[in-house]
């Protein structure tokens, strides 16, 4: 009996600690999605721009370019990298290479950035640059962005040629099951 005893009085003690540790797991993993959450929510979140989007860009209906769209990502060191629909042109012939810039958070679920993309001719000279800079308010499901940016077309040298106003939306691209 006293063996019985104390066999169940050490399964008792390892039952308890077994039950201690997987509450504390399961605590720990409850706090850690709900801290993930949060991050897509958008709330005050300084990093709620990380990630990759979907972007349509509409230009003002004097330049006579139709909307385009544009893959963007934001990382958390706030660079980022992006790539536009017609990134090669025949009127006038230029090819633009990806952007790649730098964002900020200003306050809430407002972010700035400023990018650069190369302009070069068919034959690899450098025709000028494209600078955007832009401010964007995340959604409060974190899913979706809005925003204007200033788009200016710089020479060589950094003169400003041409700049349009255009207005952003953007979409989370979220993992999605085959």
């Amino acid at each position: 009996m006293f063996d019985s005893a104390h066999a169940n009085g050490r399964w008792s003690s390892a039952v308890r600690i077994a039950t201690t540790a997987l509450i504390t797991a399961l605590l720990v993993a409850t706090t850690t999605m709900a801290s993930a959450q949060g991050t897509n929510a958008g709330g005050t979140n300084h990093k709620a721009l990380v990630g990759s989007w979907l972007e349509t860009v509409t230009f003002p209906p004097e330049t006579g370019r139709p909307p385009l769209k544009s893959l963007g990502s934001f990382h958390e060191d706030h660079t980022m990298v992006c790539s536009d629909q017609g990134a090669v042109t025949t009127e006038p012939p230029s090819v633009f290479t990806s952007c790649h810039g730098a964002w900020s958070h200003l306050e809430e679920r407002k972010f700035a950035y400023t990018s650069f993309e190369l302009i070069s001719d068919l034959a690899g000279s450098l025709l000028g640059y494209l600078k955007v800079r832009g401010i964007y308010t995340v959604s409060q499901s974190g899913n979706d962005y809005t925003g204007t940016s200033l788009a200016q077309i710089l020479d060589v040298d950094g003169n400003v040629v041409f700049s349009a106003e255009v207005t952003n939306a953007g979409k989370r691209i979220l993992v999605e099951l085959p």
